[in-house]
């Protein structure tokens, strides 16, 4: 149920009696009313019904003429359902006995099997929908939906006894006032609808058991050889399932080859108005009363929903622009404090002010400046430098007889690597690096493949106290 959506109705009615079911928020469909058309309370309940539908708190669903509904089931030959959509209409066509483009058309939820799209579509003509909307105004409701009668029959009755197995033929017979409806189909699966335009509660009975005795047989034997199974299941609904009597007399009336096991609906006689409130409560209905059909309130209520759609999106883009400019503004503030501090630094590196974005080319010149200027004061200190430091490293190894591998040196440290021919040797190489003046220590990973031993030596600079 959609929100701001707290009640929805299904009326089912007939020349005399009249039946409303009601599903709230958190409930099932249940039998609100049940009255004679004439009867005070039935006038109640009706303006109240249409006072919450024009207040958007409630929906009112009515089963469309049965007599005047077309419904069919449709398989496109490709296994997708958004290129099915585009050619349901042309499919419709080939099925109806009139134009789909003089009729109001509703197509529901497609699925795929065996490689193609399978779909129901109920269909009704224009003029047919206007006069019978017109005739529930002049009996003083005007509903919002307006469903096909088989399709919430059958529906029902799998939401209320869903099958064991998905493959056994069933079918639905609903006895109604004026008509019959037979819905059959195969587990929860519809198949197709059948509508008898004459009723065991009207009439002449006798004339009504001959067009039963014909068609009912057709139909159900039809549906059980198709299906390939021996046995099939008779669900029994409506005003006249009631009647165990009648039931009994039109169980009888059909083939006694035909192997069905018969069962009555729970609750028969409302069973139509309270598929018809669960299938608008859920939206899982056909609704005839969609696109020019709709009703004013369902209008409203729907260009509501979405305007707080466009409300909620616009909000949405306005608090990430928001979240967006406060990140911008806060890393644009992060971005000129480390501008202010690196100028800072560089003006002190430098000695002068310095523009902005020339900080690394004006230190790197104020170092190398500073460098030129300290030189003779860096040499003085350490009269012999890097290169003779490493030249008289070099020689004690060769005076050594050692085979250097690696060697690392800086102002500070030392790190050589290499074989010797004996251990000897590389206590000797230790005792002359020592003696230029270095922190050495001496260690022994192994030997080399020719059997001498390798030695690493590691050390700093030796500062006289």
């Amino acid at each position: 149920m959609r929100a701001g959506l707290k009640t929805a109705y299904g009326l089912e009615l007939s020349d005399e009696l009249i039946l409303l079911a009601r599903v709230s928020r958190r409930g099932s469909s249940q039998v609100v009313l049940s009255a004679p058309l004439a009867a005070p309370e039935t006038a109640r309940a009706l303006q109240q019904a249409e006072d919450e539908v024009a207040r958007g708190a409630a929906v009112l669903a009515v089963a469309a003429p049965a007599a005047h509904t077309a419904v069919r089931r449709l398989r496109a030959p490709f296994a997708s359902p958004k290129k099915a959509a585009r050619i349901w209409p042309a499919l419709l066509d080939v099925e109806l006995p009139f134009p789909v483009e003089s009729a109001c058309c509703c197509y529901g939820t497609a699925r795929v099997e065996q490689g193609g799209t399978i779909g129901v579509a109920a269909a009704m003509r224009n003029h047919d929908l206007a006069a019978f909307l017109d005739a529930c105004r002049t009996r003083g409701f005007d509903p919002t939906h307006c469903d096909a009668e088989a399709l919430a029959l059958w529906s029902q009755q799998a939401v209320e006894t869903p099958p064991v197995r998905m493959d056994r033929p069933r079918a639905v017979v609903w006895l109604g006032p004026d008509h019959v409806t037979i819905a059959r189909g195969h587990g929860a699966e519809f198949i197709a609808a059948h509508v008898l335009r004459a009723s065991p509660l009207s009439g002449d009975p006798a004339a009504f058991d001959a067009l039963w005795t014909a068609r009912a047989a057709q139909i159900l034997g039809t549906h059980l050889a198709e299906s390939g199974q021996t046995e099939m299941d008779v669900w029994w609904a409506g005003p006249g399932a009631v009647n165990d009597t009648l039931v009994t007399r039109l169980r009888r009336l059909l083939p006694a080859d035909l192997a069905i096991r018969h069962e009555t609906c729970r609750q028969p006689a409302s069973m139509l108005a309270r598929a018809l409130a669960r299938r608008a409560a859920d939206e899982s209905g056909m609704n005839f009363r969609s696109g020019e059909w709709m009703h004013p309130a369902l209008g409203r209520t729907r260009a509501k929903e979405l305007k707080n759609a466009y409300i909620g999106v616009i909000t949405v883009a306005l608090l990430v622009l928001g979240l967006n400019l406060g990140e911008s503004i806060l890393r644009r503030r992060q971005t000129e404090t480390l501008q202010r501090r690196l100028t800072v630094a560089a003006q002190v590196i430098a000695g002068s002010r310095i523009p902005r974005g020339q900080e690394r080319l004006m230190v790197e010149r104020a170092i190398a400046a500073r460098a030129q200027e300290t030189l003779p004061f860096r040499q003085a200190l350490d009269p012999e430098g890097m290169e003779g430091r490493l030249a008289r490293i070099v020689e004690a190894a060769s005076a050594s007889g050692v085979e250097l591998s690696r060697l690392g040196l800086s102002s500070a440290t030392i790190s050589m690597e290499g074989s010797a021919p004996d251990i000897q040797d590389i206590e000797r190489l230790a005792e002359r690096v020592r003696a230029l003046g270095w922190a050495v220590q001496s260690d022994s990973p192994g030997r080399t493949p020719a059997g001498h031993p390798r030695f690493i030596l590691k050390g700093q600079i030796h500062h006289e106290e």
